[in-house]
């Protein structure tokens, strides 16, 4: 480890990191060929309604542990406190309103997206257009900061240009969706939340132990004043 500057990976870094593109390449490429062969709208956007619970669960949790989540929240709480965890009560409210109020309403109609939803509702294609535009651009928005995020760390340890994450990434992202459609995003997301949690969860582990274990950690947030739960 002497000879590798703190900005460099190493050939087994590069080979795992091509790796992990590659896999979700081929997941994308298995579901172009298997099954329906996304022939169909209703596969492609839907997959045929068949999906299972887990897969499906782990790809929406996925879906909002972004690099923004990832990097922001830990320096959040380095910084403020652990005063933070109370974002995780208003959260875990949204998510409990929307499974009683707004899942009930949507899955017996069998819709393909909201916007579908706002055109019945207030009976104009106007209003749905609307909502499509709003959400696109929110998401292109959102999308180049989430990219962002990820591409500069990447930078940061490896020395790799922030335009070639951007150019990588988001082209083996475009292949996999293109190619398998719904399924391959969402067992796409599933491979990666093994190798997200695999990783936070080493990290954990390894940072606690180099510093002496969880009850120092503990003393040396006190003395330091971020151990601050409500005020």
């Amino acid at each position: 480890m002497a000879g590798i500057s703190r900005n460099s990976f190493t050939v087994a870094d590069w080979v795992i990191f091509a790796g992990l593109l590659l896999i979700s390449a081929c997941i994308g490429i298995y579901y172009a060929v298997a099954g329906g062969k996304q022939k169909t709208t209703k596969e492609f956007l839907m997959g045929n309604r068949d999906l299972k619970i887990v897969p499906v669960a782990v790809s929406i949790l996925v879906s909002f542990l972004s690099a923004i989540l990832i990097l922001g929240a830990p320096a959040e709480m380095y910084t403020k406190g652990t005063q933070y965890y109370l974002y995780v009560f208003g959260q875990m409210s949204a998510v409990v309103l929307a499974t009683v109020l707004f899942v009930p309403l949507f899955y017996p109609l069998k819709l393909t997206s909201m916007y579908e939803y706002i055109e019945m509702r207030f009976k104009s294609r106007a209003a749905r257009l609307t909502a499509t535009v709003i959400n696109i651009l929110s998401s292109l928005i959102y999308t180049g900061v989430a990219s962002f995020a990820p591409a500069t760390a990447l930078q940061a340890v490896s020395g790799f240009p922030e335009w070639g994450s951007f150019l990588i990434i988001g082209s083996v992202c475009t292949f996999y969706t293109f190619m398998g459609g719904i399924k391959a995003v969402v067992w796409v997301d599933a491979f990666q939340a093994i190798i997200m949690f695999g990783s936070l969860l080493t990290i954990v582990i390894k940072a606690t132990m180099d510093v002496g274990g969880f009850s120092r950690v503990w003393e040396l947030n006190e003395e330091w004043g971020r151990i601050n739960f409500w005020k």
